[in-house]
């Protein structure tokens, strides 16, 4: 007689895997020390406490808690999204499903563990920061009275809300895709229309519209307390009134409805929602060998020269740069790049009001601001996703037993990263090109395009070769990110 697991059960279940994982300790270890190193140290000023702001001011602790909220979001990928697709990289999801348990109870038990996991984080967080704030090298005179109310405050106003809104994002996409890496294009989607969003508001007259549309709240703090003087926080607090109140709840609702969302769409099955595929060509039929005939086989010699390992290379080379290349996730997240240098664009025409000409200094500033920075995401998630590739299709027993040295597969894994990083800025500098031809432009200076991209394109080389280095080092893909993210 088979029992139907409560959603309680599952809960637990889930939540038990989830802080049983040493992964999990790695991450609250780091991001806690974060934490400490941010509320210990006058190297970094980060939530605003400069000149009389005190550094444990309570406006301070909201505001460094937001930022690590901000700065967590990749990493809640490891348990919410984690969480949803357990099953089905774990190749359990048809015992699952055979159990007659509610749709409810599976999904909500996987939701609400890793949501908790992810707040665990939060809460060691708002531990290191406690605890930085205490160190005896700090200068007496830039502390105030200790007090746990910006602590409650931050995580019940922001952290939560926050916390929830991702976690039900992320969630919806894995229930309904059951494809990590389509969650992180979801991320960074997010990440890109949330900075268009922030372009197209920056006016004085569309401060109110620009704080309705932040789900993080940052806006909207800095909309309520942009007229603060130090006094007020040092001991002050928002009032959880007005348009800080509207935005809480708003976005409280849409989380409320992406949960309700994944429910609904949530399928039962392996695949999921799939987009419709081309019908594959049928195979041509295999030549069989006329009966009492005889195969003579050729004799060959297996070659191990280094002219063997350099066509090796290259083989590798061009497979896995046209699997990146060619691939759905890096068209999608180029597409949004080039959203957001449009975006960038568009408001980089004039200077104080007067119209300006689009000279290419100029372009490629935007062209740095608005677009290079999401190859600091690609090369993190590429260089893991390259690097396990072949184990998380099952195929590293196979590749692993070809007569090919580590040093070739990794040296391939590593120039897809560059051929991803010169294709990416060469495309930003044709769309910048063109930018200026559409506009009247006609002082071209390609040599300067050609000069000012290669140098760009070094720090990204040497993050893609430390970030390979991590995912080989750590042993763990989520682990590589979370080293590579906090370098």
């Amino acid at each position: 007689m088979f029992f139907a697991p409560t959603f309680s059960e599952i809960c637990r279940f889930e939540l038990r895997q989830q802080l049983k994982a040493p992964l999990f300790w790695i991450v609250a270890a780091v991001l806690g020390a974060l934490a400490f190193a941010l509320a210990s140290t006058d190297a970094v000023i980060l939530g605003g406490a400069s000149g009389n702001v005190l550094r444990n001011a309570p406006m301070v602790i909201v505001r460094l808690l937001s930022a690590l909220t901000l700065f967590s979001l990749l990493l809640v990928t490891i348990f919410v999204a984690g969480a949803a697709l357990r099953d089905f990289d774990q190749r359990t999801s048809e015992l699952f499903f055979t159990t007659p348990m509610s749709r409810g109870a599976y999904l909500g038990g996987r939701f609400v563990a890793g949501y908790l996991a992810a707040l665990a984080i939060m809460l060691i967080c708002a531990l290191g920061v406690a605890v930085g704030g205490l160190m005896p090298w700090i200068d007496a005179a830039r502390m105030g009275p200790a007090s746990w109310h910006g602590y409650a405050w931050a995580l019940g106003v922001i952290v939560l809300p926050d916390m929830l809104f991702i976690a039900a994002l992320l969630f919806l996409i894995a229930t309904t895709t059951r494809s990590l890496l389509a969650t992180y294009i979801g991320l960074i989607a997010y990440f890109v229309l949330q900075g268009i969003v922030g372009q197209l508001t920056k006016d004085v007259n569309n401060h109110f519209v620009a704080a309705m549309l932040d789900p993080f709240g940052g806006r909207t703090l800095g909309l309520v307390t942009r007229y603060w003087s130090a006094d007020q926080s040092n001991r002050e607090l928002p009032a959880l009134t007005g348009v800080l109140l509207f935005n809480r709840m708003l976005w409280s609702g849409v989380s409320l409805a992406l949960l309700g969302a994944s429910l609904a769409l949530f399928r039962p099955n392996r695949e999921g929602l799939q987009l419709p595929r081309r019908k594959p060509r049928p195979e041509p039929p295999m030549l069989r060998p006329q009966g009492g005939s005889t195969l003579n086989l050729p004799s060959v010699q297996l070659a191990d020269g280094l002219r063997t390992r350099l066509l090796q290379l290259r083989t590798q080379f061009a497979f896995d740069t046209l699997g990146v290349l060619r691939g759905v996730p890096f068209v999608i997240m180029l597409a949004l790049g080039l959203a957001n240098l449009f975006g960038a664009l568009l408001l980089s025409g004039q200077i104080y009001g007067t119209a300006t000409w689009p000279v290419t200094h100029q372009v490629l500033e935007n062209i740095r601001g608005g677009f290079q920075w999401l190859l600091y995401i690609i090369i993190t998630f590429y260089a893991g996703e390259l690097v396990w590739r072949e184990r998380s299709q099952r195929t590293a027993e196979v590749s692993d037993a070809f007569p090919v040295p580590d040093w070739v597969p990794l040296t391939a894994k590593l120039g897809a990263l560059v051929a991803v990083i010169v294709t990416f800025l060469l495309v930003g500098a044709i769309v910048g090109i063109g930018w200026q031809l559409g506009h009247g432009y006609t002082h071209l200076e390609p040599g300067l395009y050609l000069a000012t991209l290669a140098l760009d394109a070094v720090p990204f080389v040497l993050l893609a070769v430390l970030a390979v280095f991590l995912q080989v080092l750590s042993n763990n893909k989520f682990l590589g990110y979370l080293l590579t993210i906090v370098w």
